[in-house]
């Protein structure tokens, strides 16, 4: 009898086992191959990118979000967001709530950050990486905010703002944001200026497809530029400001500023820069 139990609880314990270690190998199974389609996908789309110039598709969220009431009103009252249809505006809302959820706001020297302030910034950032899939950058979670410019401890001057990679922070001062955010100085944005610093070091460290097409069509808009005809002409028109020349994260900052704010002048000047730019953000909303 003893020895009957003892066969019976061996085989129970063998069965298990079995039960146990098919689960793991359909598991590793699983993995293996999600990951081979993965990379399959994502090579494949590579080269899809290479001939379209844009990714398979940018948004696809199965359960959006919703801003609430008290914030949808400032998204109301945005220029971009109402030239989008109510599909895009889903998404926008969608990615608003997303970035809000992921950023802390800090504020500075006694500045009080309410709603509309956040909002503000939110907005812009959003707006800029609107045709990128992954527009939430891996090196920015922070927003520290000043009343207006403050003391670097990063570069050792006096500024209005700043990117930081290390600390993951977007530092702005607030006069000098809203300054540009009213189009009070024609071409000049410091928040446009500063999302786009952030923006280009993600595409550089990351290799997700929206950071692949910022920083390989870059490369080409650099060789583009190596043009000393269109350099020279670039220079003429002066619709770059000075500061665009100090070197070339300066200049694709600049330009990402005049693009966003005047893209008929850009495109009538400069086509083919232009065409750069909607590249690299995949920004095709000045199109439609």
């Amino acid at each position: 009898m003893n020895h009957y139990i003892t066969i019976l609880l061996t085989f129970e314990e063998e069965f298990s086992n079995s039960i146990f270690q098919n689960i793991i190998g359909v598991a590793v199974t699983v993995l293996i191959v999600s990951i081979c389609v993965y990379y399959v996908l994502r090579y494949l789309e590579s080269i899809y990118v290479k001939y379209n110039k844009k990714p398979y598709f940018i948004h696809f969220y199965p359960f959006p979000k919703e801003l609430p009431l008290h914030l949808q009103v400032f998204l109301d009252e945005n220029d971009f967001y109402n030239t989008l249809n109510k599909r895009r505006k889903k998404y926008f809302g969608h990615r608003a709530v997303r970035f809000l959820e992921e950023t802390n706001f800090v504020s500075r020297e006694g500045l009080m950050i309410d709603d509309f302030m956040r909002m503000q910034i939110t907005i812009m950032i959003t707006q800029l990486t609107f045709g990128m899939r992954h527009y939430l950058l891996e090196y920015l979670d922070t927003i520290i905010l000043y009343p207006t410019s403050f003391y670097s401890i990063l570069n050792k001057t006096e500024n209005i703002g700043e990117f930081n990679p290390r600390s993951k922070a977007l530092v702005l001062s607030w006069k000098d944001f809203q300054k540009g955010n009213l189009h009070q100085d024609k071409g000049k944005s410091l928040g446009i200026h500063e999302i786009t610093h952030a923006i280009h070091y993600n595409s550089i460290k990351n290799n997700n497809i929206s950071c692949e097409i910022f920083y390989d069509t870059f490369l080409l808009l650099e060789q583009y530029l190596g043009s000393l005809e269109i350099r020279e002409k670039i220079v003429e028109t002066k619709i770059l400001r000075e500061y665009a020349y100090t070197n070339k994260f300066e200049f694709i900052a600049v330009l990402v500023e005049v693009f966003m704010e005047s893209p008929q002048e850009l495109k009538e000047k400069f086509p083919e820069i232009y065409n750069y730019v909607v590249q690299m953000l995949n920004f095709r909303y000045f199109e439609d």
